[in-house]
């Protein structure tokens, strides 16, 4: 008997063991392909067995567009993993995003699949600079989410945000002088960069009294930008893998050594943190709401929450509002009728030189164009997933076992036939006077004006068309600074229209983008030239 086994060499051995595992690979993949309780719904088909598809697009950049394709192809629910479903439809949609059901965890997907491949998603690993410090985007858990939101309400609430409008001014009014700058030396303008910069100064202010100096040096301040963009693009990807994460960018030696870009944000965070809790001269901010949450109520908002919480509004916020006001300058000069009809209301308003968001938040144009600009090009484009209760879930009449991914892709939501026949193109009437779809849109003589957000006078049609425009998503894990974002859009549209002239270096070139966690644009620096400012 043993001399039978001494004849075994070690490549037969392995050679079975290869067998083995192949044999392991095809059994899963069978199963997953035509054994699966959402076999039955379409979609690529790599991701009927696998998250390559997901992968793919996500590193290559077209996630977002990817989505919207398939929707468009296979109708309300697509198939992108082996466990994923996405979820596109005027009514499913919100809801599966309003339900208090937990976000995708590692836990939940390996009690309900033997994949050692998928382990969680991205919300795990927006824990910056690693898990030990969580936030309102990593927490996973809904119960957990809402009560620390209840802690972080007082400093996102418009009321508070109000009350730092004129230092949010001040930023404003930076802005309109570096831009007047560069149009009196006939510079062409990087609105990808500037706008970047002016929201990030308005986050210091905002949420620590103190703007960072991006508009005063009129640089990417300690390379904050250049690592945003590249930890974003990390972030989707790594997501698939947090077990990994934790050997990358969340390994205390990399962070010792001063080698991760999330470092950059923390460090700042808790600098600004830390003076603004000696700065007696600070004006209400959201870190005073926090620190007056973490005084009441230590035991469930700790000072770690308020250092979490301002490492995300700081990594967040200004990319995306940047990428949201970009796509309003840029869409508005491609349409000149839209353009010389928002300009007409504005100039009409007679506006203050950097206007209240009282006296810009109900120009029914001006918000039009806002929300338009924000369905045309969503700047989060990767799916927003949730996790399939224990018992299961109903979504659109279909039910979906528990432990099923559902996620739900904004854009491609905004790309529904709910907008009209033209989806895909900028058209701020279609907020102005909606029609139902299939019929033609009425000229711009016709416009009526809406409330904003929906009042109970609005068609039907018109409230179903807010209800699924969700660049800030839905429910418990809604962006809690959206206040702040519309704010600042708002304000900063209303001057940019009013006072500039503005036109494209390389006139009708198209700007470029990747659609990673986020898409935000660059390359199409612009031609600047004031106008007569009363």
């Amino acid at each position: 008997m043993l001399e039978r086994f001494q004849d075994v060499s070690y490549l037969q051995i392995l050679a079975a063991l290869f067998s083995v595992f192949s044999m392991f690979i095809v059994v899963t993949i069978i199963r997953r392909i035509y054994f699966s309780q959402i076999s039955d719904i379409p979609g690529p088909f790599v991701a009927r067995f696998s998250i390559l598809w997901q992968l793919w697009v996500t590193a290559t950049g077209q996630i977002g567009p990817a989505i919207i394709a398939l929707h468009k192809k296979h109708g309300k629910f697509v198939r992108i993993a082996y466990n994923e479903v996405s979820v596109c439809d005027s009514e499913g949609s919100p809801t599966l995003l309003k339900r208090n059901i937990d976000k995708v965890y590692s836990a939940s997907v390996s009690r309900t699949s033997s994949s050692p491949f998928l382990q969680g998603t991205w919300y795990e690993i927006t824990a910056l600079p690693d898990s030990r410090l969580q936030n309102q985007m990593s927490i996973t858990s809904a119960t957990d989410t809402a009560r620390l939101f209840k802690g972080l309400a007082g400093g996102y609430k418009l009321s508070n945000i109000l009350q730092a409008e004129p230092f949010i001014d001040d930023c404003i009014s930076l802005f309109r002088r570096r831009v007047d700058d560069l149009s009196a030396t006939s510079q062409p303008v990087d609105f990808s960069a500037w706008f970047t910069f002016l929201f990030f100064d308005i986050v210091g202010e905002t949420t620590f009294s103190k703007r960072f100096g991006f508009l005063d040096e009129g640089r990417d301040v300690g390379d904050a930008i250049k690592n945003q963009w590249f930890l974003t693009s990390y972030l989707a990807i790594m997501g698939y893998f947090p077990w990994a994460h934790n050997w990358l960018l969340a390994n205390p030696l990399i962070e010792y050594l001063h080698l991760q870009p999330a470092m950059h944000v923390f460090d700042t965070t808790k600098a600004a943190i830390a003076a603004r809790a000696t700065n007696f001269k600070a004006h209400p901010d959201m870190v005073e709401q926090w620190m007056h949450a973490n005084k009441e109520h230590p035991e469930r908002f700790s000072k770690d929450d308020i250092l979490g919480a301002g490492v995300v509004t700081v990594g967040a916020a200004a990319d995306t509002s940047g990428a949201a006001l970009q796509a309003f300058v840029y869409f508005l000069m491609r349409d000149p009728d839209m353009l010389a009809l928002l300009r007409g209301e504005i100039d009409a308003a007679h506006l203050a030189p950097i206007p209240t968001y009282e006296s810009v938040r109900n120009l029914p144009i001006l918000q039009a164009c806002i929300k338009e600009a924000l369905r045309i090009h969503c700047p989060v484009s990767i799916g927003l997933p949730r996790v399939s209760p224990a018992g299961g879930i109903t979504i659109c009449s279909r039910s979906f076992p528990a432990g099923t991914v559902l996620s739900v892709n904004q854009w491609a939501v905004h790309m529904l036939p709910l907008f009209g026949p033209d989806p895909e193109r900028f058209n701020p009437r279609r907020w102005l006077t909606p029609a139902p779809p299939g019929t033609p849109l009425p000229p711009k003589e016709a416009l009526t004006t809406p409330t904003y957000p929906p009042g109970p006078h609005d068609s039907p049609h018109l409230r179903l068309m807010h209800e699924c425009l969700i660049p800030f998503s839905a429910g418990y894990n809604a962006c809690p600074g959206q206040h702040l974002a519309r704010l600042e859009i708002a304000k900063v549209a209303a001057v940019m229209v009013r006072d500039y002239e503005i036109r494209q270096v390389d006139e009708g070139e198209d700007w470029k983008w990747r659609s990673h966690f986020s898409a935000v644009p660059w390359g199409w620096d612009c031609w600047v030239k004031t106008r007569r400012r009363g």
